[in-house]
């Protein structure tokens, strides 16, 4: 059985912090802090293939459109792929000032 003053302390800790105060911090970081490893390296990774492949679509819409078969698809994949490299160079940039 839990003395009336400590269940007061840990019923009081949970409603302002959310977690129990023996059990420390929750493995997930909670939030506030520096973000994740992997959430860096997924967001990169949709980047990245979000930018190729509208640059590619776009390529082939154009394409489709003048009727000039590899032509701005080649350009879209090359706008895609420099539109990848610029969010890479920002997103670093972004992290080493942290």
């Amino acid at each position: 059985m839990v003395p009336e003053g400590r269940a007061n302390d840990v019923l009081g800790a949970v409603e302002v912090t959310g977690q129990d105060p023996d059990r420390g911090a929750s493995p997930g970081g909670g939030s506030g802090g520096p973000p994740l490893n992997w959430a860096l390296a997924l967001d990169l990774g949709l980047r990245l293939g979000i930018s190729v492949i509208v640059g590619i679509g776009l390529g082939l819409l154009v394409d489709s459109w003048l009727h000039t078969s590899p032509l701005f698809t080649l350009v879209g994949v090359v706008l895609g792929m420099a539109a990848a490299m610029f969010t890479i160079w920002d997103v670093a940039k972004q992290a080493m000032r942290r």
